[in-house]
């Protein structure tokens, strides 16, 4: 299973790394939502983990587009969203966005853990 991590901020996108290593799988990195279509463009992912407040393209613009503009599995790819936001404000609207899911920051492994299982 190989999951693609999309957020600007190096640290998150390390924490997310060390969390996802930890539970045997592996990963990619997008800085913004243009980078994460791109990849995907290229490649099948398992899973993407989308930060909502990025430069160049958000992570609502960003999973809009591929529900939209992907076809087949790569348009149906799990997409769970990252916020620093309390999740019990915002879930009903992001899954109107197309997310399938959406964790709070700080992202641990407990956390991912319940959206994808340890290996």
């Amino acid at each position: 299973m190989t999951i693609l991590i999309t957020d600007d901020l190096y640290t998150n996108r390390l924490q997310i790394a060390l969390a996802l290593r930890s539970m045997g799988y592996e990963y990619e990195e997008a800085v913004n939502g243009d980078e994460a279509i791109k990849k995907l463009e290229e490649k099948n992912y398992d899973m993407i983990l989308m930060d909502i407040e990025m430069p160049v393209r958000n992570g609502l613009e960003t999973t809009r587009y591929i529900r939209k503009n992907f076809t087949g599995q790569k348009r149906n790819t799990p997409i769970l969203a990252i916020t620093a936001h309390n999740p019990e404000d915002f879930l009903e609207d992001y899954g109107e966005v197309g997310f399938d899911g959406l964790i709070s920051k700080p992202i641990t492994k407990e956390k991912l853990e319940k959206f994808i299982p340890g290996k």
